[in-house]
């Protein structure tokens, strides 16, 4: 085999465990062919297992580790990496926990997951400049409105219908107490970010959560403010405020 043939071999034996079309080139010794490759395909299932559980923590917690562990492996095998840093792996779990059939009656646990992948996410984003108080110092009224802008890749904006800041933090002690959350399903913007080194969260009020979403792609300061329908001076203030002291904003050239 060329080399690029027996890389494409070995991921489809990866993904799909049938070995024969690679098996030929595996140099046998105590053992054969086909057990060699099990033990790294095995190997490949329980370290992509462990990264899954790594960024997934809750999830797992409120899934249990045997549901986890064989909705891990399913996943593993319908979206294998695409990147080689395993910190950043389970951009899709948590649309894949929506479709299993089990979960239909527990939609909180795919609102933690995507809670938990924003985690990862932000913690992960490149560092990059951020729209500071003095980059709006001295500008007009029209220079504001045309500063070109986008929201900081460290900043992501989560939309749930389940407490899941309340069920995460819950989760953070030995043993978790539940008995003062609500339960009950309500739409709600959460936004996560890492405007230093440590993460932060907090719910986003429909306007913030607006503003943010428009900002999502290059646009400029004026047009995520007519998105974000503030009725007033006031509510836009607090809303460009929350932006600079979060560093939530990167400036574009």
């Amino acid at each position: 085999m060329r080399l690029a043939e027996l890389q494409a071999a070995y991921r489809g034996y990866l993904i799909s465990g049938d070995s024969a079309p690679l098996a030929p080139a595996i140099v046998a010794d105590s053992f054969d062919g086909p057990e060699r490759l099990a033990i790294y395909r095995n190997n490949f299932l329980i370290s992509l297992g462990e990264a899954l559980k790594a960024n997934f923590p809750v999830t797992l917690q409120l899934l249990g580790a045997d549901f986890f562990e064989q909705a891990a492996r399913r996943f593993v095998l319908s979206q294998p990496p695409q990147r080689p840093c395993l910190f950043e792996y389970g951009a899709g779990f948590a649309d894949y926990l929506r479709d299993l059939p089990q979960l239909a009656t527990r939609p909180y646990i795919v609102d933690m997951a995507r809670f938990e992948f924003a985690r990862v996410a932000a913690y992960n984003a490149l560092v990059e400049p951020a729209v500071t108080p003095e980059t709006l110092v001295g500008l007009s009224p029209e220079q504001l409105e045309a500063l070109p802008i986008r929201r900081a890749r460290h900043a992501l904006v989560v939309a749930v219908r389940a407490p899941v800041l309340a069920l995460w933090q819950a989760h953070q002690a030995a043993e978790p107490d539940f008995a003062d959350i609500d339960m009950a399903p309500k739409l709600q913007a959460l936004l996560v970010c890492r405007p230093e080194q440590a993460l932060m969260y907090q719910d986003l009020d429909l306007s913030a959560s607006a503003f943010l979403l428009a900002a999502e792609r290059e646009t400029s300061l004026g047009t995520a403010a007519a998105r974000c329908g503030a009725g007033d001076d006031a509510t836009l203030g607090r809303i460009i405020a929350l932006a600079l002291q979060l560093k939530l904003l990167a400036p574009m050239p």
